[in-house]
C-alpha cells in the first residue's frame, strides 16, 4: 500500500475536489450541498476521495460502493478484499484504502458519499439492531443476493432523486438523512438473516457465548450502567476476561461498545426528544449534568449544547 501524505484539507475543500472529480466520470451523479453525493460510474473513479492520489486515500466521512457489474479489488486498513457483484461495500471514516484500479475499470458501481458533519444529524439506534450482527469482524463487505439487488437500487435511485430535484435544501436534507437511516437498518437486515441461517446450522456450537451475552446485556442496561464490571459479574466472569473475549471477538473492548451505544442514545436525545441537556443526563443514568457533558465532550469532541445547537 502507498504511502499517504497527509494534507490539511477542509470537509469542503475535500468536498468540492471529490464533487468535481466524480462529475468528470459519473453516468449519472448529484449532490446535497456539502454533505451527500451520488454517483453512477462506468469509468475509474477510484483515488478521489479523502486525499487525492493514484489508487490510495483516507476516508473523510463515509462511502458506500454497490457493484452491479464487474468485480473490485480493494485492500481496507491492508486486509484484501475481492467483491464480485452484485455486492455492497463500506468504507468508515479514518479508513485507509487502496483501490486495484485494473478491476475497477470494468465494474459498474454506484456511490454514495456522506460527510462527516452530515454523518451526525443520521438517526440510528443501535439498540434496535440484532446483537449477533456485532459479534464477528468481517471485512465491511456484504455479498449480494440477486433477489436483494432491486431493493437496494431503489434506495440509491431515491436519494439520487431527492438530491437532484431538491427545492428546499432543508427539506431535502432530512429526506436524504432518513433515507440512508432505512438503508442502514436495511443492509443490517440483510447482514442478520445470514447470521442466523448460519446459526440455524451450527446449533449449540455459536462461537463465544459470552460475547453474545455481553452484546444482549448492553442492550438492556445500557441507559443505566456503562460499567465493564456490572456485565461481568451478570456472566460470572471477571471484567478483565470479559473485555479480552469481546476485544478478540469484535475488533473493539468492552468499555468501548457500551461508549458507542451511550452516545448514539444521548445524541438521539439531544437531537430529537425536545429534552435539553440536564434531562438527557438524568435519562442516561449520568449522576449530573457537568458529568454528562465531560463524558459527552470526551468521545465526540463537542459538548452536549454545541452538538444540540448544531
Amino acid at each position: 500500500m502507498e504511502t499517504i501524505k497527509e494534507t490539511e484539507l477542509t470537509e469542503e475543500q475535500i468536498h468540492q475536489q471529490l464533487s468535481t472529480a466524480l462529475q468528470r466520470v459519473a453516468v449519472e451523479y448529484s449532490q446535497l450541498e456539502n454533505s451527500c453525493i451520488y454517483a453512477r460510474r462506468t469509468g475509474d473513479f477510484h483515488g478521489q476521495f479523502g486525499q487525492p492520489m493514484s489508487s490510495s486515500f483516507k476516508v473523510n466521512g463515509s462511502i458506500v460502493l454497490l457493484v452491479e457489474k464487474g468485480e473490485v479489488e480493494i485492500e481496507i486498513n491492508t486486509e484484501f478484499c475481492r467483491a464480485s457483484a452484485p455486492a455492497i461495500i463500506s468504507l468508515n471514516h479514518g479508513a485507509f484504502v487502496h483501490v486495484h484500479s485494473d478491476t475497477v475499470k470494468n465494474a459498474e458501481v454506484y456511490v454514495l458519499i456522506y460527510s462527516p458533519s452530515f454523518l451526525r444529524d443520521v438517526n440510528i439506534s443501535f439498540s434496535a439492531i440484532s446483537t449477533d450482527a456485532f459479534i464477528d469482524r468481517p471485512l465491511p463487505f456484504l455479498q449480494l443476493r440477486e433477489r436483494e439487488v432491486p431493493l437496494i437500487l431503489r434506495y440509491f435511485s431515491l436519494l439520487h432523486s431527492v438530491m437532484a430535484d431538491a427545492q428546499d435544501k432543508q427539506i431535502a436534507r432530512h429526506i436524504v438523512s432518513s433515507l440512508t437511516s432505512a438503508l442502514f437498518y436495511q443492509l443490517m437486515a440483510m447482514v442478520c438473516s445470514r447470521i442466523e441461517h448460519t446459526h440455524k446450522g451450527q446449533g449449540s456450537l455459536q462461537r463465544n457465548n459470552y460475547v453474545q451475552d455481553f452484546m444482549r446485556l448492553v442492550h438492556i442496561y445500557y441507559n443505566r450502567e456503562r460499567s465493564v464490571s456490572f456485565y461481568a459479574s451478570k456472566l460470572f466472569i471477571s471484567a478483565k476476561y470479559l473485555s479480552i473475549l469481546v476485544k478478540e471477538a469484535t475488533g473493539r473492548s468492552a468499555a468501548q461498545w457500551i461508549d458507542i451505544f451511550v452516545i448514539m442514545e444521548a445524541k438521539n436525545l439531544l437531537r430529537y426528544s425536545g429534552k435539553n441537556v440536564q434531562q438527557v443526563a438524568y435519562a442516561l443514568n449520568f449522576s449530573n449534568q457537568s458529568s454528562f457533558g465531560k463524558y459527552f465532550k470526551h468521545l465526540t469532541g463537542l459538548s452536549p449544547t454545541e452538538y444540540q445547537k448544531q
